[in-house]
This record gives structure tokens, C-alpha cells and sequence, in this order.
């Protein structure tokens, strides 16, 4: 829409240049006549630069029309309201849904390598604030019936953005310096053949006020082209009062034949995928014929950038990790020495789903407001759904096309309040959840220091009420809130409301896509975990205090070496209730044993408990078969004692002559371990013997035979 001068309207663009061109066109009547390599075409509002190196291909107008007129000497852009002109800008702010579009015709190929936009935010100083600038190029008029042929306005394309040295300002107050114009250049990189076309762009900055896109600027005129501006309710004519308006722009690269280069092909991952993994690896691609150079872009959605520029790859490795749920975007375009902006090849994908988030509620109210309760608290107006075109300007982040939830003072006129809530329906279960964030896009603006906004959480079924997030007297536009209140209602249910305390008029309060995302569930809260013994058994018992979506619980059992599963329980799926579990390990031998759970999820996921031990008495005397067996050149000897017990361990060829005395000696009753090592033995049969005479009078003798290999 375009903003008046009396709403203080901000703006943009222009340049020296362009200036310079106007003047040319005046000057310089020979170039209409004879035209040579790399001379220029001078018309009105136009330079065309027909062949040559890169350069300007269309100029659409001139900006300033005071040269040294401004501010500190610079040039002013001076808008004219003794001819009946009202307008220093038009709206082309990308978080209101605002652009613009003009035309341009080409007269033979043309590689197109960047395009100059100019704009502005009022109070700016000559640093620039402008932060994206976005693209779309159609063949033919928007409104009428064109399709796009390139780009599209969600890839952030600046390339660079600068003071112009012009000040855009009124006849009454030329030296005026709020209003400093921005170039801004945007990366195109395409090639277009012989035609009319129509660059459609809109573009974000970092200040409240604008972008601002400056008309085309002619000292005593009055209509300076066929510009169109679209906003939430369409296409339409740009006009200052009833006057056309053209927009100015330059278009950079060069002419001639397309750029000898193939575009990229077959890319990995594959445009469109979903599910990619936050780690995905190398991207990978064929670059397309006669390609030495190649420049790639990445980036989510809406803020790709330059990622390498050299020669010719093809795989570039992704940095990960990425944002969970998040569209990319990644653009290759191929190059050689006389084609630097070759064709562009764009593809995107989608990352997959946080496994450790789950939504538990989210309303985008597209649907209306079915699932809230609206009271009128003593107000005029209360909460309700808004579709476009919206009654104010809401400046929500997801530049909303459908319905939005307002408490819209504003729109109800003079005299009215709101005094109003909206209270979720249905409460919210967090139980399983130690994590809990709410997420809305918001748009607060507020009259005076009586005005308040609340987002309130329940715990006791609405008797009480605590605000999570509160707005005053201080704007708060076009943000996406983020409110961890994990410390008022993890692991509990919850209600959840929202209230607008507004006595005045000109306010509002709007929020969309409300959400509620749990996360740091634990699948299984083990409570306890033990072991006891019982001769030769092992019982082990364990209990839960909540389960999600559990299979159940793989025993696991090791005597020193690697776990074996030794069992298999069954769970109870989900449950909140405390659930009890028993598992007994039969016929064990004397040992010392470690055991563990392995927690299964329906799905395959698992997670291990804490260790216990056990240990099995020996009761009798005992001799175990040396492992491992055959064995090189070290092997370990078990044995059990029933009692404390002189004992002798000694090893033997198959000769029956003593080659090693492992043990001469005292030892105390239970399991025993030795080792032995054959190294200076050759390969062969070995026996190994124990004589145990024990301190009760028992005794105890075995033979077991050994193999060692070398």
C-alpha cells in the first residue's frame, strides 16, 4: 500500500547513476543515432547497454532530481507536493506481504548478473539497514496472466547494499535527512531472451519502519511509469493520488547469446526430499557442460548465502547438525571464463522430525476458534478470528494468509475496549514431560500505560492463574515468542488462557500458530533395581514409576567377560501407575556376577539401566576348564574352595613331568582365578592338577587337560 506523507511514509532506492543517465539522455543526442560496441542507448528513463563486457542493461529511471541539493551536498530525491504528490514510498516490507513489480524489456539475449533495487527506512542513518532482498522475475504482467521465469520471494538474495548519496525529501524541507536511500544489489545469475518481463521484489530491514521503495523522481512530472504493488488484497496500479508511478532499478550483466554452461543435474539429496537426516553428509551434483567454476548456496528457507565459490566441485559437505523439521534450500550455479552468472540450479529439502519434541497442541486458526472459550471480561470487542484482509496492519513473522486470533480494539473504532479471554478448552497433558515450551507469533501493539496482554498457565483446573509472559506499554511486533514453562507446569496438566486488559482505543494484540512442545520424556523412570541369592539363583527385582511405550526389559548378564542374554521381560506399554518386575537366573556357578537392563521402546530404541552385582558361595571344591582353551600362549584356570585350604597348582606335559607350579600355597575358601602363560612351552597336550587339602579335613584332587598352539 502506499503510505502518505501525512502517516510519515519510508523509502527506498535510487542512485547516482541513474541520475547521470537522465542527464545523458538529455545531453547526449548522438547515441540515439549511431550506435558502435559498447556505446549506450540513452532514452528516457533508460540506459541500454547493448553489447560488451558486464554492464548496465536497463536503467528504469532516475531518482534524483536535485544533484547537490541535499543533505551535506548529496543528492535529493525531492518529492513534489506543489503538483498535487503526496508519496515518499511505497510499501515493500516482506513481513507485511508488500511488493512491488515493474517492467523491462530486453531487445536481444541477455545474461542477467545482478539487479539494483533502492529503498529506504525512515530514521535511518547512511549505514545501511536493509537485511534481504527478494526476487521474482515474470514474463509478463503479474496481474495478467504471467508466470514467474525466475526466482521467488523467499530466497534472500543481497549481494551487497550501500548508501546512494541521495536523501529522498519534500519541496517544503530538501535538506532533509531521515529518509537516506539504500542501493541494494541482488544476485541473479539468469539468462533471458529477447522480450517484456516484470522483476517483482520486496525486502526486510532491520528498523521498525519500512522498507520503502522511492518512486521514479522527474522534476516537474507527475507520472513516471506503470508500476504495481501487491499487497494481502491483490495486485494493484501504484499510484500516488491518481497519478502512475514508475520504480526505479538497474539491471547488471551482459548481452549476447546464453552463457555456454549446462545447468547442474542430479542432486543429492533429492529436491523435494523429507526426512533428511540433521547430519546428512556431503550434497552432491552433476555440473552441467563447460562448467570451471561453480558458486553453491545453502541455507534454510528465506536465508541461503554463499557457501563456497571456486573451481568446479561436485559434493560439498553439509555443516551439520541441522535444525530438526527446518526447509533447506541450495542453489548451484555453473560458470566458466565468459559466462560468470551461468544457469542456476535450485533444489530443497526438509529435515526430519526432533525425536525428542512432541507437540501436544497447536492451533493455526484456520479452522476459527472452536477450540478456545471467549468471555467478555466488561469490554466492547472480545477475542476473535481475523482473515484478510486484516482490519490493521499486522506484522506477524509468518506474513499470516489465513485466519489470525485478535483482541482488535482498533478495528471496533473510538470509544472501545477490550477487556476480554480466551481460555483453551481442554486442558493440556504434560504429565510425561519435563520439558514444556509454548510458542506463538505475536504482534502487540499497546496505546498507553493502562494496556496489558497475558499468557497465563493453570495447574489446578483454573482456580489460580500464572502469567508466563506479559505485555505492557512497550510494542512488540512481528516476533515469534518462545516461552519455556517447564518450571509452572512440567509433568503436570495444564490449562492455558490468554487475556487482553485494554481500556482504550488504537490498540491490539494479535498471535497465531500457537503451540505446545514437549520434550526430556523419559521412556522408563526406573525406580530400583537389586539383586538377591538363593544357592545357586540369582533373583533380580526392579520397579518402574512411569513407562512410554515400552516392549520390555532384555536381562543381561556378564562373569568378567562380555554381556549374554540370559532373559526377556515383558512391559506394561504406558503407563503412569508403578509397575513391579522379577526375573530369576537358575543353577549358577561359583562366581562373582554383573547384571544390567536393556530397556526396549516398541520402536527399537533402547536405553541401558545401572549395573548390580552378584555373587554366588561356593559350597563345594571345584576345578574349571581353562579358558580360552586351546590357547596362545595365555589361558586363566577357575577354581572354587569349600574351605580355607593349603593348595597346589601345577602344570604337566604328556610325559607326566612338571613343567609349572602355579599355586603352592594358603588360599581362603571361594571362587579363585590364576593365569598362565606357555610362552617358553611348546606347542602340545598340557594337563593342570589341584591337590586342596582343607583346614575341616576335607580334600579335594582334580585333572584337567589344555591345549596350547603357536
Amino acid at each position: 500500500m502506499l503510505k502518505k506523507l501525512s502517516i510519515s511514509l519510508f523509502v527506498l532506492l535510487s542512485i547516482v547513476f541513474t541520475q547521470f543517465a537522465w542527464a545523458q539522455s538529455l545531453r547526449n543526442a548522438k547515441d540515439e543515432a549511431t550506435i558502435t560496441r559498447g556505446e549506450k542507448i540513452s532514452l528516457p528513463y533508460q540506459t541500454i547497454y547493448l553489447e560488451g563486457g558486464e554492464d548496465v542493461l536497463f536503467d528504469n529511471g532516475p531518482l534524483a532530481n536535485l544533484p547537490g541539493g541535499g543533505f551535506g551536498g548529496a543528492d535529493a530525491s525531492v518529492l513534489q507536493t506543489a503538483l498535487g504528490l503526496s508519496t515518499y514510498g511505497a510499501g515493500a516490507q516482506q513481513t507485511a506481504g508488500n511488493s512491488v513489480a515493474d517492467d523491462f524489456t530486453s531487445t536481444a539475449s541477455w545474461n542477467i548478473e545482478t539487479i539494483s533495487f533502492f529503498t529506504y527506512q525512515t530514521g535511518s542513518t547512511t549505514t545501511s539497514t536493509i537485511t534481504g532482498v527478494f526476487v521474482q522475475i515474470w514474463n509478463g504482467d503479474p496481474s495478467a496472466g504471467g508466470t514467474v521465469v525466475f526466482g521467488d520471494l523467499t530466497t534472500n538474495r543481497l549481494a551487497s547494499t550501500s548508501f546512494s548519496n541521495i536523501y529522498r525529501s519534500i519541496d517544503t524541507d530538501p535538506l532533509a535527512s531521515n529518509r537516506p536511500i539504500m542501493k541494494v544489489d541482488a544476485t541473479i545469475g539468469t539468462n533471458l531472451p529477447a522480450g517484456t518481463y516484470w522483476v517483482q521484489w520486496t525486502l526486510a530491514g532491520s528498523l521498525a519502519s519500512g522498507p520503502w521503495t522511492p518512486p521514479i523522481t522527474i522534476t516537474g512530472q507527475t507520472t513516471t511509469g506503470n508500476a504495481k504493488q501487491l499487497t494481502t488484497t491483490g495486485w494493484a496500479n501504484l499510484l500516488d493520488g491518481t497519478f502512475p508511478q514508475g520504480l526505479p532499478f538497474i539491471v547488471n550483466g551482459t548481452g549476447g547469446a546464453p552463457c555456454p554452461v549446462g545447468p547442474a543435474t542430479n542432486p543429492t539429496p533429492a529436491s523435494g526430499s523429507t526426512n533428511v537426516s540433521i547430519n546428512p553428509g556431503n550434497a552432491t551434483w552433476t555440473n552441467g557442460a563447460g562448467t570451471t567454476n561453480v558458486e553453491v548456496f545453502f541455507g534454510p528457507v528465506g536465508n541461503v548465502v554463499s557457501v563456497y565459490s571456486g573451481a568446479a566441485i561436485t559434493s560439498l559437505a553439509i555443516p551439520g547438525p541441522l535444525a530438526y523439521d527446518t526447509d533447506y534450500e541450495w542453489r548451484v550455479v555453473c560458470k566458466n571464463d565468459t559466462c560468470t552468472g551461468g544457469p542456476v540450479a535450485t533444489w530443497s529439502f526438509t529435515t526430519e522430525l526432533d525425536p525428542g519434541l512432541t507437540t501436544l497442541f497447536v492451533d493455526d486458526f484456520e479452522a476459527g476458534s472452536g477450540l478456545w472459550t471467549i468471555t467478555n471480561d466488561g469490554g466492547t470487542v472480545i477475542w476473535q478470528v481475523f482473515n484478510p484482509p486484516y482490519p490493521n496492519t499486522y506484522t506477524l513473522p509468518v506474513t499470516a494468509t489465513g485466519g489470525v486470533f485478535a483482541a482488535d480494539v482498533d478495528q471496533a473504532g473510538t470509544g472501545s475496549t477490550c477487556l476480554s479471554t480466551a481460555t483453551l478448552t481442554n486442558p493440556i497433558d504434560a504429565s510425561l514431560y519435563g520439558v514444556v515450551n509454548l510458542e506463538f507469533d505475536n504482534d502487540w501493539q499497546a496505546l498507553g500505560a493502562t494496556d496489558f496482554g497475558y499468557v497465563e498457565v493453570s495447574v489446578d483446573g483454573g482456580t489460580t492463574w500464572t502469567a508466563v509472559r506479559t505485555f505492557d506499554v512497550t510494542d512488540v511486533r512481528n516476533t515469534h515468542e518462545v516461552v519455556n514453562i517447564s518450571s509452572f507446569v512440567a509433568l503436570q496438566s495444564f490449562r492455558l488462557r490468554l487475556r487482553s486488559v485494554q481500556p482504550a482505543w488504537d490498540w491490539w494484540w494479535v498471535v497465531d500458530n500457537v503451540k505446545v512442545i514437549g520434550s526430556g520424556i523419559t521412556p522408563v523412570e526406573l525406580l530400583s533395581f537389586a539383586a538377591n541369592v538363593n544357592e545357586t539363583d540369582v533373583t533380580l527385582n526392579w520397579s518402574t514409576a512411569t513407562e512410554t511405550n515400552n516392549s520390555g526389559f532384555q536381562v543381561e548378564r556378564s562373569n568378567g567377560t562380555a554381556y549374554e542374554v540370559v532373559g526377556f521381560v515383558a512391559g506394561h506399554g504406558t503407563t503412569t501407575e508403578v509397575q513391579n518386575y522379577s526375573f530369576v537366573d537358575q543353577n549358577l556357578a561359583s562366581g562373582n556376577y554383573t547384571y544390567r537392563l536393556k530397556q526396549v521402546d516398541f520402536n527399537g530404541t533402547f536405553e541401558y539401566s545401572n549395573t548390580i552385582e552378584a555373587e554366588i558361595l561356593v559350597k563345594d571344591f571345584s576345578l574349571g576348564q581353562n579358558y580360552p582353551n586351546p590357547f596362545n600362549p595365555s589361558t586363566t584356570i577357575n577354581f572354587s574352595l569349600a574351605v580355607d585350604s593349603k593348595v597346589s597348582l601345577k602344570i604337566f606335559d604328556v610325559l607326566g613331568q612338571e613343567v609349572a607350579t602355579l599355586v603352592n600355597g594358603q588360599l581362603a575358601a571361594g571362587s579363585q582365578k590364576v593365569s598362565f602363560n606357555a610362552s617358553s612351552l611348546n606347542s602340545g597336550v598340557y594337563f593342570y592338577r589341584i591337590d586342596a587339602d582343607g583346614i575341616d579335613g576335607q580334600k579335594f584332587s582334580s585333572v584337567k587337560k589344555m591345549i596350547l598352539t603357536k
